[in-house]
């Protein structure tokens, strides 16, 4: 499960994501007729820089994809060289979730205040991307079911949606949160539970076989910015813009067939705001990343930081964990990638995704006849 990082309203203008710039002391890289005269080298030229805004390892921790304005690149793990480039990005591709145990990475993005799109890329190769209809807004997050056979997203409509197949639109429509639904996430038990939490500051708790609400929770003094199940599949992880990181708890009384929650932990993780969290595969670590520039690796079960790193000097948008979760990754504005060793509380490398070369197009939705979207207010 990987899930979008919080990007601060600031950093928006209009559709676009706005771009960084940096002194050097090199050339300006822009070409001159051939007829005009050699100039003067520059005492200084700017280089725009793009953030890196979301990152996403494969489930068998071969790949790490990092999404960014108007591209996803796919790297070799092995080797951090660069493999594949998906280009079918509108704006920025603001979450990502890899299918657990396959190649399909689900990228979420869109156009601020007009359109949202959640495409399913196959990394590797084949057919174009699957996209889903068009939400009424930027697609804020997106989790894969454990089986990898469903997709749910939280889009910047108050909306999410819980689709039951990754080349369809079958599914239900989730129009119960009063602002953006920035969190997604399926519990670790198939089948069973999934959450949704929204800047409205609640986190509600969903039967999947029924869609039906049982829970919800307000302890959260802030929007939500990532979920994450524990291994046992009725506990989970939120953190928040206001730093924090909560667990809950969901109970089930099978006899009764009835719902309750319970809220047992919480502190201060990232002053100033988390707004990155994600898990390893294996459930055993989270990762976080905030407005104080700091990565932290977390024990789920009892909250206990096992590893700070402090290599960056921005604020962290995205993160990721390989599979066992001995490998971090974090990004962001400054646009480089940072990678460690976590058990040997190391940075290994650092790189900077190529820039992009910007599109017109925009993907357009696959056509599907047995499409069935069933919709409602839920409470």
């Amino acid at each position: 499960m990987r899930l979008r990082p919080f990007l601060p309203a600031a950093l928006w203008v209009g559709a676009g994501l706005i771009g960084f710039t940096v002194r050097t002391g090199a050339q300006t890289a822009t070409s001159a007729p051939a007829s005009a005269k050699p100039a003067a080298p520059a005492a200084s030229a700017s280089v725009r820089v793009t953030p890196v805004t979301s990152l996403a390892f494969s489930s068998d921790g071969k790949k790490l994809a990092v999404g960014s304005y108007s591209q996803v690149i796919i790297y070799d793990t092995s080797t951090w060289q660069q493999t594949t480039i998906f280009k079918q990005v509108v704006d920025t591709a603001r979450t990502m979730a890899f299918q657990p145990g396959g190649s399909l990475l689900a990228v979420g993005s869109g156009l601020p205040g007009r359109t949202g799109f959640a495409s399913v890329f196959d990394t590797n190769g084949g057919d174009k991307p699957y996209v889903y209809p068009k939400q009424g807004d930027t697609v804020e997050s997106v989790a894969f079911s454990h089986d990898g056979k469903e997709l749910l997203l939280g889009a910047n409509d108050n909306r999410a949606h819980f689709y039951t197949s990754t080349s369809s639109a079958e599914g239900t429509l989730i129009d119960a949160h009063n602002g953006r639904v920035s969190a997604v996430a399926f519990s670790t038990n198939p089948g069973t539970l999934y959450v949704t939490g929204g800047m409205d500051k609640i986190v509600k708790v969903w039967v999947e076989k029924t869609g039906q609400n049982v829970c919800n929770f307000d302890q959260c003094d802030s929007g939500l910015t990532g979920l994450v199940f524990l291994n046992n599949g009725v506990q989970f992880v939120g953190s928040g813009l206001d730093g924090k990181l909560y667990w809950w708890g969901v109970s089930h009384d099978e006899k009764k067939d009835t719902y309750g929650g319970y809220f047992f932990r919480q502190f201060e993780a990232h002053p100033g705001g988390v707004y990155a969290l994600t898990g390893s595969a294996n459930g055993q670590r989270i990762i976080t990343g905030g407005a104080d520039k700091a990565v932290c690796i977390w024990n789920p079960d009892n909250g206990q930081k096992i590893r700070e790193f402090k290599d960056g000097t921005t604020p962290v948008y995205a993160v990721a964990l390989n599979p066992d979760g001995k490998i971090a990754a974090a990004g962001g504005p400054d646009g480089q990638v940072r990678v460690w060793d976590v058990e040997g509380n190391k940075l290994l490398t650092t790189f900077a995704p190529p820039a992009p070369v910007v599109s017109a197009s925009t993907p357009t939705a696959k056509p599907t006849s047995s499409a069935s979207v069933k919709s409602g207010k839920h409470s």
